[in-house]
């Protein structure tokens, strides 16, 4: 890219992206990149309604905008804006709806780039972005998530596991089944001293209940009062995550900890390529289609249903508590 088609410091930069906190952390070293750069913070468009105070703890420097999901009454938002935008970035596999918002907004660039020559992860697709933008200034280093987030915790080794047994109540194919979770639970509490932290949101509490309940007093605590910061701590003081394909996931592979994902159906674009992240599936199906709800009515989502216990169970005792 040549200086002309580079990012000013006077351009009027926004982000059509999505708003669950993976989103964000994935998108995090372009924020950073483009705070450092902008005089006026990246505009950052979303239709999620959970982002108030994730910024900031994040220390990340936005203009934070959120859509209605009517597409009239977005429009109508951008309108009122008034602001002509000399970008708008989309990020290498935007949706359908997400490129026609761009399209009817308009910008100077619109920009959507595969890299063929990165990871498929969306984390190394934005660090390729941030190069070919001319981002990545003089002893910036690039790293994965914009490196480390400093929580002020101390990083440990604790008595414990993370474990989030949690995802959005539609995602069929995401989620691993309770009576395995609950067999996984049992099986690892047959290690001496070891706890388990169910950590979730005020909506899981009474799922995450249901997982604990019956196990070892006081070697199952849930916890769903946790701030990010709060969470972010937990995961550094524990010895690694077991998870779903979740937020929780890119928190904990930010952070570095040895993180066991049972993925299901995610695609290859959300699964961190990292030594530290060990994605898990069934084998039982190749598609990761990223639907909410299984394609093949008999399959019955296999992804995910059929991976089994003692899998799991192997990975973290060779993984976690070795």
């Amino acid at each position: 890219m040549n200086a002309q088609a580079a990012v000013q410091p006077g351009d009027r930069f926004a982000i059509f992206w999505g708003g669950g906190l993976g989103d964000i952390l994935v998108a995090r070293p372009l924020l950073m990149a483009l705070a450092r750069r902008l005089e006026h913070p990246p505009y950052f468009f979303t239709t999620a309604s959970h982002l108030e105070g994730v910024f900031e703890a994040l220390d990340l420097r936005v203009d934070l905008r959120r859509l209605p999901s009517s597409p009239y009454e977005a429009l109508r938002v951008f309108r009122e804006l008034g602001v002509r935008f000399d970008w708008i970035y989309l990020g290498p596999q935007p949706r359908l709806k997400t490129r026609l918002l761009a399209t009817v907004v308009g910008a100077e660039r619109i920009w959507s780039v595969r890299h063929p020559g990165a990871p498929a992860f969306l984390g190394e697709q934005v660090l390729a972005d941030i190069r070919m933008l001319e981002l990545a200034g003089p002893g910036e280093a690039l790293l994965p998530y914009g490196g480390r987030w400093d929580t002020g915790a101390r990083p440990g080794k604790g008595d414990y596991l993370v474990l989030h047994a949690g995802a959005k109540g539609r995602w069929e194919t995401k989620q691993w089944p309770e009576v395995k979770w609950r067999a996984l639970m049992g099986k690892l509490l047959e290690t001496p001293g070891l706890r388990l932290v169910l950590v979730g949101t005020p909506s899981e509490a009474d799922a995450l209940g249901r997982l604990a309940e019956g196990m070892d007093a006081g070697r199952a605590e849930v916890r769903t009062d946790l701030s990010l910061a709060g969470l972010a701590a937990s995961i550094e003081g524990s010895r690694g995550v077991i998870c779903h394909n979740s937020g929780v996931m890119h928190l904990a592979a930010m952070l570095g900890k040895p993180t066991l994902v049972l993925t299901g159906s995610s695609p290859h674009r959300w699964r961190p390529p990292y030594a530290h992240v060990l994605n898990l599936d069934s084998g039982r199906c190749g598609l990761a289609c990223d639907q909410y709800r299984c394609p093949v009515p008999f399959y019955r989502a296999r992804c995910i249903r059929e991976l089994e216990v003692e899998t799991v169970l192997e990975a973290a005792r060779s993984r976690l508590l070795s």
